[in-house]
């Protein structure tokens, strides 16, 4: 059965590129229906939260429609290259994040720490937590501690073409080693500086 007419053109509105694939959204549709008891006619604006809820925690290889999206065909070549996503939001999803600004020893000693911590059971939560002056904190054990944060590096995808990009300023609510794999990112009037690589393909993302 199709999705509600009103479901789709909401979807299309907010989210318009990639395109959703009509399957997986109906199917999103039915699922919500059989599962929370509420049709869109009745409790539309409950029915779109869960919608939205859905994509946005979705692989988009499997949500959205192939070639909707990024140009597949990125250009490659001896000289940097000007591409842009154009007027329409793009929906992107974060596939790896690297920070570039500091050594990779240093990444490494703290990656390490952090798997210390976690084996003793803490998290950011508990660190925080502490950091906030609730319970007894061991001197010798200390916080968990944060990586350290100059310059993130992401491989992005529209769910069927995958690309590198680099902060061309910093956005902090990005966080190394808390924000998750999947998180989705929308970008308007964004600029894809292409350079040449052998492999892989690099581009800087100016707003």
């Amino acid at each position: 059965m199709p999705a509600p007419e009103r479901v789709v053109r909401w979807v299309s509105q907010n989210y318009p590129r990639p395109t959703i694939d009509s399957e997986w959204l109906s199917d999103c549709c039915d699922w919500i229906s059989s599962t929370y008891n509420i049709s869109p006619s009745t409790h539309f604006h409950d029915f779109i939260t869960h919608v939205e809820a859905q994509l946005l925690q979705s692989n988009l290889e499997d949500s959205t429609v192939p070639g909707t999206g990024l140009d597949a065909e990125l250009p490659t070549g001896q000289r940097p290259q000007r591409e842009t996503t154009g007027s329409v939001p793009l929906l992107v999803e974060i596939r790896s994040i690297t920070e570039i600004a500091h050594s990779a020893f240093s990444l490494l000693n703290i990656h390490q720490t952090r798997l210390d911590r976690a084996d003793l059971g803490l998290d950011v939560e508990t660190r925080d937590h502490q950091e906030q002056g609730q319970g007894q904190q061991d001197e010798d054990q200390g916080p968990i501690p944060r990586f350290p944060r100059g310059m993130l590096r992401f491989e992005l995808s529209d769910g069927h073409t995958l690309f590198q990009a680099i902060e061309f300023r910093s956005m902090p609510e990005l966080v190394l080693g808390e924000t998750p794999l999947g998180f989705k990112v929308c970008s308007l009037y964004c600029s894809l500086v292409i350079l040449y690589f052998p492999s892989p393909l690099f581009s800087d993302m100016r707003p």
